[in-house]
């Protein structure tokens, strides 16, 4: 029998949404599409358009058995309701989002990291199949990550397992938007490459880069060398078979991956980093909202 899952991607500038249908060992997608995010009124509006969309899933694809709510930020796993959300509008502290959006499909849902949702997809269906072990790394306004250990996704204790942007890399450095000096994401999110790289997007500095510029590729390359310190550390804490890269920066490809695998081999000498893959997502912009409907269902599944 066929069951259907909604996984809601929320975004400063879009929502997206994807339905899996599952009927074997692996699901596929089904139906897709994006809206601007309507911020107009904080939170409220966005929550309405959460609860909009979701319920224009159900009458296009009739029951939904669960659904799957992907946040940029941070969120009660007990009650469902958000924590801080930094780059959407609104004030996010206490909403109750996954209750409004279960009441409307009449099913269960749950919330999410954004990241963590993306390292789901892209283990299940994505450049991570077939490893027990993965590093999920999301590149753009910030440094986002997620840990797949023993073919499950590592939530830790309260949803923040995997936080790869925010593990100190200087000491006392630059302050973080979490509140600590020092963090990955002041070193590597886009903002610090462009400022890095003397030009205005990423889009340009890389192709500056591609075309020889010598300040556009020492940015880029002092990205990916703080990129891949943070690989080590995760590589001789836990010993992951392959990291998998998403999000817009990622665009820039081996002029990050290269660093990243050279600070690997420079660093790491009590396991085999040859045997350590850094690859670039296959998912694309559909990742998070699939983790996010992966999650649910699996949830369900395992309550169920």
């Amino acid at each position: 029998m066929t069951s259907a899952h909604l996984g809601l991607d929320l975004g400063g500038t879009n929502i997206k949404w994807v339905v899996l249908e599952s009927d074997g060992p692996l699901p596929r997608v089904a139906d897709t599409g994006q809206v601007p995010t309507d911020t107009s009124r904080g939170e409220q509006s966005v929550v309405e358009q959460l609860v909009a969309l979701a319920g224009d899933s159900v009458h296009r694809v009739g029951r939904i058995e669960s659904v799957g709510v992907g946040v940029p930020g941070l969120y009660d796993p007990v009650t469902g309701a958000t924590r801080f959300i930094p780059n959407v509008p609104g004030t996010w502290a206490g909403v109750e989002v996954a209750a409004q959006v279960s009441a409307a499909v009449v099913a269960p849902a749950r919330l999410i990291n954004d990241a963590r949702a993306f390292t789901l997809a892209e283990h299940r269906l994505g450049a991570g199949r077939g490893v027990d072990s993965m590093l999920g790394i999301t590149l753009g306004t910030g440094v986002g990550g997620g840990l797949i250990l023993g073919g499950s996704l590592y939530m830790g204790r309260d949803g923040t397992g995997g936080e790869f942007g925010h593990q100190t890399i200087v000491a006392d450095g630059a302050l973080c938007g979490c509140g600590n000096r020092g963090c990955l994401e002041t070193l590597a999110k886009a903002d610090a490459i462009v400022a890095a790289c003397g030009l205005a997007t990423v889009a340009e500095s890389v192709e500056a880069a591609r075309a020889g510029d010598g300040r556009a590729r020492e940015g880029l390359t002092a990205a990916g060398r703080y990129l891949g310190i943070g690989v080590c550390n995760v590589a001789v804490l836990l010993g992951v078979d392959r990291v998998v890269v998403g999000g817009g920066v990622a665009a820039a490809g081996d002029l990050l991956f290269e660093p990243m695998r050279e600070e690997l081999r420079r660093r790491v000498f009590i396991t085999d980093v040859a045997a350590i893959d850094i690859v670039g997502a296959e998912l694309g912009i559909w990742a998070g909202a699939i983790g996010a409907a992966l999650c649910a269902a699996e949830v369900t599944s395992s309550v169920g």
